[in-house]
């Protein structure tokens, strides 16, 4: 699939970096490293953190033998991906200047919201050991660069791993009904989140009494759902029942007090209760609730054309 080979020549520096996930996650901990993310289309599930052994990283055997190993989820049966199924969920992502202190380019992100330490260089680029072999004593790494890849040494380069597992047919059909765009902690989550993904259709449709009743749903799934009781305060602000939104905001911050949509919308709703005693209207913008979107500033789907990868919108 590729025509030539590049090497990395300059250290990693391995650091955490902030999950994109977490913008469309409201209340859930995208960093989390028990997370997993469960991917309908490639029917994959995959560690929704990236291990690197506490900063020293991994050579390719070590990787391996970790994703052997991991018992995630509750699931075992994890293993390395190849490199193409790694290209399967990246994305390419064009940065622009910031204040001109450098120029743009393109780099990678994973989908799911899949968090870890990612650095190159100056750059934070999201990778990971691959199976896919270029020679006996080299494997590629993915995605950090496709055209040439990376590849190193299996035995002495030291890296971070993002390991994989297929998903039973049950388990698959559970993703394709939750559609989630990030790592979740467990199965009852994942369930919870079918109601969830209706109650967001409602709520993007101006249906704020069914955005209720599929949040309560979800409730129903898992009692302790953080999210779903944000999700039934937001419905109930923008049905103008103000002292409803605080209790189910104020709710959703008892489980979680470090959920930050929650607490923007509590002050949200808090303004709004006090505007509305002189039939006034806050000026803070209403909660928006979009799970679909990609994250990041532009990104494109990677798609396999011939025999290169290709960007499609």
């Amino acid at each position: 699939m590729f025509a030539s080979k590049s090497r990395l020549n300059t250290p990693i520096a391995l650091f955490c970096l902030v999950a994109y996930g977490a913008q469309f996650s409201p209340c859930l901990p995208s960093n989390d490293p028990n997370s997993w993310w469960p991917d309908p289309i490639t029917g994959l599930m995959w560690a929704g953190h990236a291990a690197d052994n506490n900063g020293r990283g991994l050579n390719w055997q070590e990787s391996k033998a970790y994703c052997s190993s991991l018992q995630l989820g509750g699931y075992g049966g994890w293993r390395l991906p190849t490199s193409d199924e790694v290209m399967a969920i990246a994305y390419q992502v064009h940065v622009e200047p910031f204040n001109g202190s450098y120029n743009p380019y393109d780099r990678y992100s994973l989908k799911g919201g899949i968090s870890g330490p990612y650095s190159l260089g100056d750059y934070s680029i999201p990778g990971t050991w691959t199976s896919t072999l270029w020679s006996n004593n080299e494997a590629m790494m993915g995605p950090i660069s496709s055209d040439p890849p990376l590849v190193h040494s299996l035995l002495d380069f030291k890296f971070f791993v993002i390991c994989t597992r297929p998903m039973e047919a049950d388990l698959l059909q559970v993703a394709k009904d939750a559609e989630v765009v990030y790592p979740v902690p467990n199965l009852l989550t994942l369930k919870a989140t079918i109601p969830l993904s209706k109650a967001e259709l409602a709520y993007q449709a101006g249906n704020y009494e069914e955005s209720i009743t599929q949040s309560k749903n979800a409730l129903l799934v898992k009692p302790d759902f953080a999210t779903a009781y944000w999700a039934i305060g937001i419905s109930y602000g923008m049905l103008g029942e103000w002292n409803l939104a605080i209790t189910n905001l104020e709710t959703a911050l008892n489980i979680d007090k470090n959920c930050g949509d929650a607490k923007d919308a509590l002050k949200w709703a808090q303004q709004n209760e006090k505007a509305s005693k002189k039939r006034n209207r806050s000026k803070l913008q209403d909660p928006q609730w979009n799970w679909k979107l990609e994250p990041a500033l532009c990104f494109k789907r990677l798609v396999q054309q011939n025999s290169s990868w290709a960007c499609q919108n």
